[in-house]
């Protein structure tokens, strides 16, 4: 019994869907270097598969089905938003590692502490 799709929509079909697939596991693999190059913080990981799941998910906020083309839309904004998100997250770290900081915004310990900077006598918790 033959469909009522001829081959060549049966064989673009399958085209499309596999491209689809590449195009999945190419975002996954890119997110998992990101991930591990730049050891992101939880927020940042959490952000990146967010956004995989997201494209991935067949519930949308706008539906491709009825919408064609039209409905990628969000989906390309999602993954622009994480993008923007992780790079700003990978620049504040490169900053802290620039400015001689560790992760948390601390000074390394191999590194002698400076005491507090000491008011002028009197003027210790006096406020006018």
């Amino acid at each position: 019994m033959e469909w009522m799709m001829g081959d060549s929509f049966g064989t673009a079909l399958l085209v499309v869907l596999g491209v689809l697939v590449a195009l999945g596991l190419a975002l996954a693999v890119a997110a998992l270097v990101v991930v591990r190059r730049y050891d992101l913080p939880l927020r940042g990981t959490v952000a990146t598969l967010a956004s995989l799941a997201y494209v991935v998910s067949p519930v949308d906020a706008v539906p491709e089905i009825p919408l064609g083309p039209i409905g990628l839309v969000d989906d390309l904004m999602v993954i622009i938003a994480a993008v923007v998100y992780v790079r700003g997250l990978i620049a504040a770290r490169r900053d802290l590692g620039q400015a001689g900081l560790d992760h948390s915004g601390h000074a390394p310990r191999d590194l002698p502490r400076q005491p507090p900077p000491r008011l002028p006598r009197g003027r210790r918790g006096i406020r006018r």
